[in-house]
């Protein structure tokens, strides 16, 4: 039989793309008997949603423009031009108008986001549905209708299951490419405090856009397990 893509219908063999779900069952705490520590038990069972490579990129797309739309609003609070607009800072009236324009501006990841979840805008590469369609699959349905519990484990077990299948490893120039990603990511976020206490909000407020999208960004280009 041949598997289909839950989101859009195509073809698609088992592989490194398929979406999976954790769930977790009976979960039990327990402190052990001579050292004070709580101990946490609990069974896991893993669902694995058909995904095709194009509604994996979509996925990622999404993803990104919403971690692009967080950061675009915390770098243009953390500049400063927030509080000019709210007339918590004195402001001229000029100052005031190019507030609200950097306003519009960092407000434009977040409409993008908006439209990728809602499927209104006319891009092949992105996915027919959105990532968290995922929970209406069958399988994931039978196991939430016998008393599994989502995520794969309690609440302070945020990691993502296990993928079964293990992503191609990465070539060279991947490596590098997400390598020199990182360094920017990490050097912008060295100089968010330096840019910030020196005076100079608007930078600090780049700076942080800028260290949460090459970060993001970086992690994307190797493939995911």
């Amino acid at each position: 039989m041949v598997r289909e893509c839950w989101f859009c219908g195509e073809a698609a063999p088992p592989s490194w793309h398929d979406h999976v779900l954790g769930l977790h069952k009976d979960a039990d705490t327990t402190m052990t008997p001579w050292i004070v520590v709580l101990r946490s038990t609990w069974r896991m069972e893993i669902v694995s949603v058909p995904r095709c490579a194009r509604c994996h990129t979509g996925h990622q797309i999404e993803r990104t423009a919403a971690v692009l739309a967080l950061a675009a609003l915390i770098a243009y609070a953390a500049s400063g031009q927030l509080d000019r607009l709210l007339g918590i800072l004195s402001s001229s009236t000029g100052e005031r108008v190019v507030a609200a324009v950097w306003a519009a501006v960092a407000c434009l990841p977040g409409l993008a986001w908006i439209a990728i979840r809602l499927g209104r805008l006319p891009w092949q590469r992105l996915a027919p549905r959105r990532m968290g369609y995922a929970r209406h699959h069958p399988e994931y349905l039978e196991l939430r209708a016998d008393g599994w519990k989502p995520r794969a484990g309690p609440l302070h077990y945020w990691r993502s299951p296990p993928n079964p299948h293990h992503p191609p490893p990465a070539n060279r120039p991947r490596r590098l490419i997400g390598g020199s990603f990182e360094l920017l990511g990490a050097a912008c976020g060295l100089a968010v405090p330096l840019a910030y206490f020196t005076g100079y909000e608007e930078l600090a407020g780049v700076l942080i856009a800028a260290t949460a999208g090459l970060l993001f960004v970086a992690s994307k280009i190797k493939p995911e397990d």
